[in-house]
């Protein structure tokens, strides 16, 4: 996914009320900020500097640079572009060092993915996929924002929403059964990286429970022989996972099997012994089948 911001409408948020900025500590002259970022002693913070030093805190302090989420997500909504791209790449540092801190954001998250302008919902929706790694609950908050930019045209946005409806369905798949198409089309869509995201999101619900995603179960044999290598490997990790969890669940089984017997844990990147286990649990099922 792209780490650029997409171009589109930045006026105005309506659904993000200010919170965020009244969640900020009052800015008093020579006072510390609890990220480790000092204040300007006139009280005159410059966005871009103030962002620079947000990001020279969560290189040696993510916990600390944590609390100036809110700030940043300011940033982002009201300054221009330079301040704007610069904050939301901070926030993208953060998500990566230590998505936990974007927890107590979760409402100011949610409500950026549930923006109408496409370059805010993205913000939202990267970070609120980086906390559904680690918090799947908290982001729940989301979850709805996420189910509805699942048709958005906007690629990244889209990869950003399968991702956070792949980790919240691992932990809640009654909660995401209303995207058992949307996440079939994912797989079969024309953007290499929107089947990626689907793939990704496909083996985390079947994995879970297949029998609240029939579309899904049917669509992933598909995506083994994607044209895009990337797609490819993760349609077998997803594999890998779906079976090892519900192999009489897995269609075309003996399919499945000579796929599997075809990749090894290490091209897969799985835990050694897991493509084995998956197929072995695929055989218990196929009496009599033997490769």
């Amino acid at each position: 996914m792209s780490r650029n911001p997409p171009d589109g409408d930045d006026a105005g948020l309506e659904t993000v009320d200010d919170s965020a900025e009244k969640r900020t500590p009052d800015r008093t002259a020579g006072e510390e900020r609890a990220t480790g970022v000092p204040d300007d002693p006139d009280g005159a913070v410059d966005p871009a500097a103030y962002v620079d030093r947000v990001v020279e805190t969560a290189l040696s302090d993510p916990v600390a640079a944590g609390d100036a989420v809110g700030d940043l997500l300011v940033i982002v909504r009201d300054c221009g572009d330079e301040a704007r791209r610069a904050a939301e790449e901070a926030l993208d540092l953060i998500g990566l060092l230590r998505p936990v801190e974007f927890e107590v954001w979760a409402d100011d998250v949610a409500a950026f993915a549930a923006a109408d302008a496409e370059s805010l919902s993205f913000v939202g929706m990267r970070a609120l996929a980086q906390l559904a790694a680690v918090r799947p609950a908290a982001a729940r908050k989301g979850l709805d924002a996420a189910v509805r930019r699942l048709e958005t045209p906007h690629a990244p946005t889209r990869w950003a929403a399968l991702a956070v409806v792949g980790e919240v369905g691992e932990a809640f798949p009654e909660s995401v059964v209303r995207t058992d198409r949307q996440v079939t089309a994912a797989m079969r869509d024309g953007d290499a990286t929107v089947r990626l995201a689907g793939v990704m999101a496909a083996g985390k619900l079947l994995g879970a429970d297949p029998r609240r995603f029939p579309r899904t179960v049917t669509a992933l044999p598909e995506t083994l022989s994607d044209d895009d290598g990337d797609v490819r490997t993760y349609a077998h990790v997803s594999l890998v996972h779906f079976a090892r969890e519900h192999p009489s669940q897995v269609p075309e089984r003996r399919r499945a099997v000579e796929r599997l017997a075809a990749v090894s844990d290490a091209e897969l990147g799985v835990r050694e012994g897991s493509t084995k286990d998956a197929m072995t649990k695929l055989l218990a099922c196929e009496p009599g089948f033997d490769l």
